[in-house]
């Protein structure tokens, strides 16, 4: 099996080779000078200050899809100060009383609504870990994603401002960005920047690109911002201290009437933040409250393997960017640190290219510590490692090694991975390589891959082990600016592997389709099926949605019926999302008949005083026991934050406690 596996590689490497000699399909590249200005506009969403009247013009917005210009055009304005960057935007519309926008809470993702982003690439490296990005809808409600990853905190992430407003012709867009929420290179002397564009329209679907970068956005075709002098950036110190106090049920002890138990609970901590140079911040944490932080909800879908599930603790996902790598799922999984007293966290620049991040945590009975570093060699090419160490007392300590590269050429790409373990006496290792098209239509891949019997990530998400194969696959996508169809999504997956001893481990195939209309119905179906060790599967599945666009107020029903790991398996499933006056409820339900019949029903509500003030609450049933819990929060925004919390987020049944925690920004 590896003579075959070196063969596959040497074929996969050398297609590629020839591939690379392919034409470079590149878009026309933008400039825009970067002007100074002595009297900033004023944030109103009105654009009559004379600084845009001076300023150059980013217009003839291109279609991602038809790579022509867009029906509805847009025209940016650009300018900047000794603190802060300006943009100006006027979004034309020909029907502006059919422009969509529903969100009103900021740092809340943006879905099937009218938006538009301003991208900044400070460093001018075309590698998406580099861009910050600053998402306005027509309501003027906003959210940032920055280069390294932010929490949630308002003060944490930068205070910037923004006015948006509905006009006859369209909408407007204002927004003031302080240099010093971004990284950027510490000069003397103007330098260049990247910089886009981008306008998501939901009525026709269209996405337009000032720079365009097509449907794969290929970031080296990113316009130019040309002879920017930045200001020296100010290294500052933030603490975010809580205090919690509350009251809980504990377990009863011998004899007493059970729940008749109270503790009192009082805890203190706080995370911090400080930027050891303008580029590199250091995050600490003492005593982090984890439990209650609403995590994600592991689903009852049959799995053959460990179902992945995200983490949303604030610590992590603060500079998470830094530690997402690796071809099998996720080399880290921050879910796997369950119990810590303290972190620490490292991570930015090391000059212009070299990006680093460390990661520590301490507890009595484990420690973790991640280091990772990557460089980009061009703007189309990147190298990366990575170290993690695991100890927990009574167990070997568990390291791992990890070396990553990619490269592209026009709309060929080739990636490849190497991982190794040391775990007491054992060690073990995981690779892959693999080819990659990124067609304008159509996207397929290739990868030769192997999981050692003995590879061990204690830190990481790795659900299989002791196998290796071949895996092949192809997506089609298209999207329709008028008609009744908006878009059409077809894929097709195929995988062939065997254990180390020969057996067969998987003989997967997929195929799944997906239609969208214009009046926002959806179809999907799929099949999967295959054999997966000594069973033979084969799942049949179609799901139909209406307002499938709109998070607010959409419901959706699916069913799935076949066999799986020897038994027959029916699924019947649905989401039902509506908000009103305020109030937003979701019903998520699922009932899957299998070994044995298992169901799961998830309820939110929510109601909303302002956008920063809110009453919610989380019911989940299912086999195990009910839980339910109620919170009033104040978050997201400048100022103090608090939650009134009654019963647990995360417990499997109700559990009688009631805490009220506040955290104020310093």
């Amino acid at each position: 099996m590896k003579a075959n596996l070196l063969i596959i590689i040497t074929l996969t490497l050398t297609i590629g080779s020839q591939l690379w000699a392919a034409p470079n399909n590149t878009a026309v590249k933008k400039e825009l000078p970067a002007i100074k200005t002595e009297h900033p506009p004023t944030i109103d969403g009105v654009l009559d200050d004379k600084c845009w009247q001076d300023a150059p013009k980013a217009n003839t917005f291109i279609d991602e899809r038809t790579e022509k210009p867009a029906k509805n055009q847009s025209v940016g304005h650009l300018v900047y100060t000794d603190t802060a960057i300006y943009v100006g935007l006027h979004l034309y519309d020909d029907m502006p009383d059919k422009i969509v926008a529903r969100q009103t809470k900021d740092q809340t993702r943006f879905q099937g609504e009218d938006s538009v982003s301003f991208s900044l690439d400070p460093f001018h490296t075309h590698q998406f870990s580099d861009r910050n990005f600053f998402i306005v809808n027509p309501l003027g409600t906003k959210y940032a994603h920055l280069a390294t990853g932010r929490a949630e905190k308002s003060e944490w992430i930068g205070l910037w401002k923004t006015v948006a407003q509905i006009v006859e012709n369209g909408w407007i867009v204002e927004m003031e960005i302080p240099w010093q929420m971004l990284d950027y290179p510490e000069t003397t002397e103007p330098i260049g920047m990247g910089i886009n564009i981008d306008r998501q329209q939901q009525r026709t679907g269209e996405k337009s690109w000032w720079s365009n970068l097509g449907v794969n956005e290929f970031k080296e075709n990113d316009g130019h911002w040309v002879d920017v002098l930045p200001p020296p950036r100010k290294r500052e110190l933030k603490v975010l201290p809580y205090l919690i106090g509350g009251i809980s049920e504990t377990d009863a002890s011998v004899g007493a009437t059970p729940g008749s138990l109270r503790e009192s609970t009082a805890r203190a901590g706080a995370d911090l933040r400080y930027e050891v140079t303008p580029q590199l911040r250091l995050i600490g944490t003492v005593n982090p409250d984890f439990e209650n932080v609403e995590q994600a909800v592991e689903g009852i879908d049959f799995s053959y393997g460990e179902r992945y599930v995200p983490d949303r603790r604030p610590f992590f996902s603060e500079g998470g960017n830094v530690y997402n790598t690796g071809a099998f799922g996720n080399l880290f999984h921050s879910r796997r640190i369950v119990d810590m007293d303290g972190g620490i966290k490292l991570f930015g620049k090391l000059g212009k290219n070299t990006s680093v991040g460390t990661l520590g945590t301490y507890h009595r009975n484990n420690q973790n510590f991640i280091l990772s570093a990557s460089q980009p060699l061009t703007a189309t090419s990147k190298i990366s490692a990575m170290f993690l160490s695991h100890h927990k007392r009574g167990d070997p300590l568990n390291n791992v090694g990890h070396v990553s590269g990619n490269a592209r050429h026009g709309r060929f790409s080739v990636h490849g991975d190497f991982t190794q373990s040391w775990a007491d006496e054992s060690d073990g290792r995981e690779g892959l390589v693999g080819l990659r098209y990124n067609g304008p239509l159509i996207q397929s891949y290739s990868n030769v891959f192997f999981v050692d019997p003995d590879f061990v990530n204690n830190l990481g998400y790795h659900p299989f082990k002791g196998y290796r194969g071949v895996n092949l696959g192809a997506v089609f996508k298209n999207e329709w600016r008028e008609g009744i169809v908006r878009s059409l999504m077809l894929f097709a997956h195929t995988d062939a592997t065997n254990t180390y001893e020969g057996q067969v481990f998987s003989r997967d195939i997929r195929f799944a389709t997906k239609l969208l209309t214009h009046s926002d119905y959806s179809v999907t179906t799929f099949w999967n099926g295959g054999q997966f060790k000594e069973f033979t599967d084969s799942v049949f599945g179609v799901s139909l949605g209406a307002r499938a666009s709109d998070r607010f107020n959409n419901v959706s029903i699916d069913y799935e019926w076949g066999e799986q790991a020897g038994e027959p398996i029916y699924q019947i499933s649905g989401n039902l999302n509506v908000r009103a006056y305020g109030f937003t409820a979701g019903l998520t339900s699922q009932v899957q008949w299998h070994f044995e019949q298992r169901y799961q029903q998830i309820l939110t509500l929510a109601y909303d005083f302002t956008p920063a003030l809110s009453l919610g609450s989380r019911l989940i049933w299912q086999v195990e026991g009910i839980n339910v819990y109620f919170a009033l929060r104040r978050s997201g925004y400048a100022g103090t934050d608090f939650f009134v919390i009654l019963g647990d987020p995360n417990a499997q049944e109700f559990k009688q406690r009631l805490v009220a925690k506040v955290i104020r920004a310093l």
